[in-house]
């Protein structure tokens, strides 16, 4: 099959990747092209992680492999070791991703005419199961994060905030929270789960980028903290492969066998065994290695932070609540935007990025980056660093209000609606979701009022090119609204 496509010279003698290619062309084409991976998965390609021949594991329910849905075998002996290895009551092994342990979390919470307390950053999954909620009589009410005014990323949802909201939604099912966050803010979930057990409730995390925190130094898991679920995507921080993830049930507020039921609707009933293969290999390897590779892990990760105090433009965000392995380089004060740095990133030195925000890019690293490929990223911020002059930094408000909700998410998309031109969409009511991914926040949810606000968020985020979606309209050029 022939394949067209151009191919440049990058560094290192690295090819740049071509684009007209079928997919697994592409895969091959990227995985040989010398590109340094700073986004996830978390095994980052590396030897010790990979697996022989997947067609060839590719399996069925044959006698031996165990069934997902009613393990007794090697798969009930692979949820017992994550479960004395994170120290829950039950670990419920997930290959369709954590959305399907947020969604099962969520259904088993709920009742009809319940109320769901929802973090604003939670990921696009928790608001389709708010979506879903809706639909069974739920409402989701939505708890506003802090915002850092330097870098606009979301903080947590102070646990006084959450106490507020529980205080005046009485019959609360449950509260969501993201804990870490893209940008690895990990919440005081100690004290917000106090705070929710109060109340008689469930609190639900989702932990998906905190698989590793079990052996990193000085940080605590969900589960420790005393969170009650906790939903947790192996493949994001931990060698696994992608869409491998787990559910912890970490108390007995939430029944085991609502859980058992609600991932029998949402998780697949065709699980694939080289999916679970891999989280087999990963817990072995934690249980093997996890502790030394951690240990020196944390020490790379600290000479990263020590010399990037010397670049003069660049800087690493901080913040106290912040666990280290998220690297979130900052580009306020530099003379560089945000999207151009990941494509000097790309285009110069072939390393490629986990995401783009407004005023920074995060570099994703995990316990299988190495000495050398910590040194690459180091080299190439410091080369640019050194091109680049001082530029004014933009503040961003820590406390912005909420759009105002008109109908549930439900009433919205299943409404009459019509599409407008952005610059008309003011005042009127959103019948799609408008949001840059990742991280998946949304700006406006289906139901909520259009302002200024949010016509200021869509025009920052196509004046500094991040991935706007959520809309018809790839370009956002229209916006869907209810008909008035």
């Amino acid at each position: 099959m022939g394949c067209h496509f151009c191919v440049a010279e990058g560094p290192q003698g690295s090819a740049r990747i071509g684009v007209y290619m079928n997919l697994y062309e592409f895969l091959l084409q990227y995985r040989d092209s010398g590109r340094l991976p700073m986004h996830m998965p978390g095994h980052k390609r590396q030897p010790p992680f990979s697996m022989e021949d997947p067609y060839g594991l590719d399996v069925t329910e044959v006698e031996g492999t165990d069934n997902l849905h009613h393990p007794e075998g090697r798969i009930r002996r692979l949820m017992d070791q994550m479960r004395k290895m994170y120290g829950t009551r039950e670990s419920y092994l997930l290959v369709n991703g954590s959305t399907c342990g947020i969604l099962a979390a969520m259904s088993a919470c709920c009742q009809k005419g319940d109320k769901v307390l929802v973090a604003r950053n939670c990921h696009r999954s928790v608001y389709h199961g708010a979506h879903l909620a809706v639909m069974a009589g739920l409402e989701p009410v939505y708890l506003q994060p802090e915002i850092d005014p330097q870098t606009g990323a979301a903080l947590q949802c102070p646990p006084e905030e959450v106490e507020r909201a529980l205080e005046t939604h009485e019959n609360a099912a449950c509260v969501i929270l993201t804990s870490p966050t893209y940008e690895g803010v990990v919440s005081e979930v100690g004290k917000i789960a106090e705070i929710v057990h109060r109340y008689q409730i469930p609190l639900v995390v989702d932990e998906a980028h905190g698989a590793h925190l079990n052996w990193m130094r000085g940080w605590k898991t969900a589960m420790e903290e005393g969170a009650d679920l906790v939903i947790e995507s192996l493949h994001k921080t931990l060698p696994a492969l992608t869409q491998t993830a787990v559910l912890h049930r970490c108390s007995d507020r939430v029944a085991a066998e609502k859980i058992r039921r609600y991932l029998d609707i949402y998780e697949t009933s065709s699980p694939s065994y080289v999916l679970m293969a891999s989280v087999a290999q990963c817990m072995d390897w934690l249980e093997q290695e996890g502790k030394p590779a951690f240990c020196a892990y944390v020490e790379r990760l600290e000479r990263f932070y020590e010399e990037a105090k010397r670049w003069r433009h660049l800087s690493l965000w901080h913040h106290r609540l912040k666990e280290p392995g998220k690297l979130v380089i900052y580009t306020g004060k530099a003379d560089i935007s945000a999207t151009e740095l990941a494509e000097r990133l790309r285009n110069s030195y072939n390393i490629e990025i986990e995401m783009v925000a407004a005023e920074y890019v995060l570099a994703m690293t995990t316990v299988a980056d190495t000495d050398a490929s910590l040194e690459r990223l180091m080299q190439a911020l410091s080369d640019m660093d050194e091109t680049l002059s001082e530029s004014e930094p933009h503040m961003h408000e820590t406390g912005s209000v909420l759009p105002q909700k008109k109908y549930s998410s439900y009433e919205a998309m299943n409404g009459p609606w019509e599409e407008v031109p952005i610059e008309k969409a003011c005042g009127r009511v959103s019948a799609e979701y408008i949001m840059v991914y990742p991280p998946g926040i949304p700006f406006v949810v289906p139901g909520e009022m259009i302002d200024l606000h949010v016509l200021g968020q869509i025009s920052e985020a196509k004046e500094k090119r991040l991935n706007l979606t959520g809309t018809a309209d790839d370009r956002v050029l229209n916006l869907r609204v209810l008909k008035e």
